[in-house]
């Protein structure tokens, strides 16, 4: 009997852990993973144009990227594989690619409510902003910005896309 009680110990003890270690791996998975815009901020913000020279960028007749990023992030690894794929996959060519943090975005008067994201620029103008895919992975193949890139979707106006979920970091608005 001795022996019995100490193997029903042992497989407590077994599923306990392997039960443990699922709901904190799954907790730890998740905490990057949610609705982009999870409070609402674009909702509220208006919907003007914001033109690219605000970032001191000269427009240009074809599509321009701003790849945003924030300091620490897990999730900016997942975006560096989308951020591969825009010269040779899209033709955007290097000198029509920027590199800007979510701060720089904000002095500029943009405000974005997580990041890594990617703004997309035509004429000068904003057509794009948001996470590069969906999913808890961000992978290419549920890419949002392949179609708006290859110009297989024209947006009809400007998309802030905050209501899908995706690997991200949120961001913290900077007090003026």
């Amino acid at each position: 009997m001795q022996m019995q009680h100490r193997v029903r110990l042992v497989a407590l003890l077994f599923i306990s852990w392997i039960a443990i270690a699922s709901i904190g791996l799954y907790l730890f998975g998740q905490q990057y993973y949610g609705l982009f815009d999870q409070t609402g901020v674009w909702q509220r913000q208006t919907s003007a144009a914001f033109a690219i020279e605000r970032l001191g960028i000269a427009p240009a007749n074809d599509k321009q990227v701003v790849h945003v990023t924030q300091t620490g992030c897990v999730c900016n690894r997942l975006a560096a594989e989308h951020r591969d794929l825009f010269t040779h996959s899209y033709q955007i060519t290097a000198n029509r690619q920027f590199q800007f943090s979510a701060e720089q975005l904000q002095a500029a008067g943009f405000s974005l409510p997580a990041a890594p994201a990617v703004l997309i620029f035509e004429q000068g103008q904003l057509i794009y902003a948001g996470p590069y895919a969906t999913g808890p992975l961000c992978s290419v193949d549920d890419s949002l910005i392949a179609p708006i890139l290859r110009n297989t979707l024209q947006l009809p106006g400007l998309w802030l896309n905050g209501e899908v979920k995706a690997c991200r970091c949120l961001v913290t608005p900077s007090m003026k």
